[in-house]
């Protein structure tokens, strides 16, 4: 770290750099200053992260000094050296958010004592920025992964990698990549007193440390219910073979039996590119919805077959999503009631039961997706998840968890044709998140629908794209907040959601008809403005 030493009595600068053990406190360099001026130039020359200030000093004071480095946002843990001890300085140092304030004179092991405190300070929040830095890239890498396994991007070469440079991933649609799915039967953890959040927490770095070499929770999705938890891993092709591939999933398996209470069943997907990545997750789902009750077993897609002890097909897909379609609510129920009476054996059944719901949630799930929306909106609402953990008990049990089913899945594509409604709710949750960097993907995910035909639909209801709706509310409020307060344009641009100022002054411009400052100005004659502080 480096640290500035500014005291306009050079004898004290000289102490202080001589007598410091700086290799022993982690000080890379000392830089002086004699003056408030000078330690401003070097502050912003070379952003030391240490500042040891005198507050008496010609040319300006240390307390300018300090407020200087506040209102610059530098990163740098600050300390008074003063013979002063007025409280205005006191309340100066507090105010501007300065670290430490002593006394002078003072002993060298005093002063040692409060670097020491500036550094851990210093590296607590270096580190913090850095997490909060890579939460941030793993969450757009997590949600790009999820859009694409879920063909909300399309499903060309074209398509997605368009999608791709439109939210600034630097990722290739012909990129090469594996796919792992795992599902685990939860029972056994939540009963050795597992809460769920945590149990999905740990899970999800497991999957992508052991198998994808990254710490952190990038490339594993999650979906749970009351019972089981899915996971579904990115690995890139090129992070390691494929033999290599299956001794990570081997270690995977172990460390989740050892540290969570879980024996997951593992599938490994082919090689694929990334814009091929719904179809492949598609299809390792249909094979997961059987190997999931082979909990320990790890194969590959080419002989999960094998592995997976037959099946029987209980349902008529085109048959049972007909009914759907049509929104023959009686015509669907009375099919599952047919169903219900002709499994062998009895309709409490719990393996039969069990098979039969699968393969309601996997068609259902299905006609969502192929509708170009997600089916996590429903099948992670409580009620749902609640009625397909406890459907596999009882015929009459199984019967409410279709009936809740049929309800849910005939609103969202009522929904998807109620354009109306998802203006609606598109305006509402843009109006409500505007400050934030909200994109195309993000307000589409809300509504459960593609970003493309929300682009469509948007356009065709609204005249406008967007990102110049998007643009309009923030303009709309940086001008109310131009007439209501005193702040600066930059303070107003942050707030209403733009890290460019001269980005904010351009579309200002654009919508305005002349630059921020120049519009508050003119309202500033008409007697409009209100010079007060939000």
């Amino acid at each position: 770290m480096k640290l500035l030493i500014c005291d306009d009595d050079i004898l004290t600068v000289d102490i202080i750099e001589s007598h410091l053990d700086c290799a022993a406190l982690g000080i890379s360099q000392v830089l002086r200053a004699y003056n408030g001026e000078a330690a401003k130039e070097v502050i912003a020359a070379e952003e030391p992260e240490l500042v040891l200030c005198d507050i008496g000093m010609p040319l300006c004071d240390g307390v300018e000094v300090l407020k200087y480095v506040y209102e610059n946002r530098f990163e740098a843990e600050f300390a008074f050296l003063t013979c002063h001890e007025d409280f205005e300085y006191a309340k100066a140092a507090l105010q501007y958010g300065a670290s430490h304030y002593i006394t002078k004179p003072f002993e060298m092991e005093e002063l040692e004592g409060v670097l020491r405190s500036m550094i851990e300070s210093a590296t607590k929040k270096r580190l913090d920025r850095i997490d909060q830095s890579q939460a941030r890239q793993d969450s757009v890498m997590n949600s790009v992964l999820r859009q694409l396994s879920y063909g909300l991007w399309g499903t060309d070469r074209a398509s997605v990698d368009a999608m791709l440079r439109q939210n600034g991933v630097e990722l290739s649609a012909d990129s090469r990549w594996n796919m792992v799915l795992s599902c685990s039967d939860m029972t056994d953890a939540l009963s050795c007193g597992w809460r769920s959040e945590l149990l999905m927490y740990t899970a999800s770095r497991l999957h992508d440390e052991v198998l994808a070499g990254y710490v952190g929770a990038a490339y594993t999705l999650l979906y749970s219910d009351d019972r089981y938890l899915w996971c579904r891993c990115f690995i890139p092709a090129e992070a390691c073979s494929r033999k290599e591939l299956f001794a990570r999933c081997r270690q995977l398996s172990q460390l989740c039996v050892e540290h969570a209470s879980l024996r997951p069943a593992i599938l490994v997907g082919d090689p694929f590119q990334l814009y091929q990545a719904a179809e492949v997750y598609r299809q390792l789902t249909g094979k997961m919805e059987r190997l999931r009750f082979s909990p320990g077993v790890i194969c590959s897609l080419e002989n999960v077959d094998e592995l997976c002890v037959p099946q029987e097909t209980y349902l008529d897909g085109p048959n049972l999503l007909r009914h759907l379609k049509e929104h023959d609510r009686e015509g669907f129920l009375q099919y599952i009631s047919t169903t219900l009476n002709a499994l062998p054996g009895s309709a409490d059944n719990y393996k039969a039961m069990d098979a039969l719901r699968s393969e309601l949630v996997y068609l259902l799930a299905s006609c969502l997706r192929d509708n170009g929306l997600s089916p996590e909106g429903i099948f992670s609402r409580k009620d749902v998840a609640a009625l397909n953990t406890s459907s596999v008990r009882s015929a009459r049990d199984f019967f409410r968890l279709a009936e809740t089913l049929y309800a849910a899945v005939e609103e969202e594509l009522q929904q998807l044709q109620d354009s109306a409604d998802i203006i609606a709710r598109v305006e509402s949750y843009i109006r409500e998140h505007f400050r934030e960097n909200i994109n195309r993907n993000d307000v589409a995910a809300v509504v459960y629908i593609t970003p493309n035909y929300l682009s469509k639909l948007f356009r065709s209801k609204m005249g406008m794209n967007l990102r110049e709706y998007i643009n309009q509310i923030r303009i709309e409020e940086a001008r109310r907040m131009l007439l209501t307060t005193s702040l600066s344009v930059s303070e107003i641009a942050g707030r209403v959601g733009y890290d460019n100022i001269s980005y904010f002054s351009t579309v200002f411009r654009k919508q305005v008809g002349m630059s921020p400052v120049d519009w508050r100005n003119s309202k500033r004659e008409d007697g409009e403005v209100c010079d007060m502080e939000e």
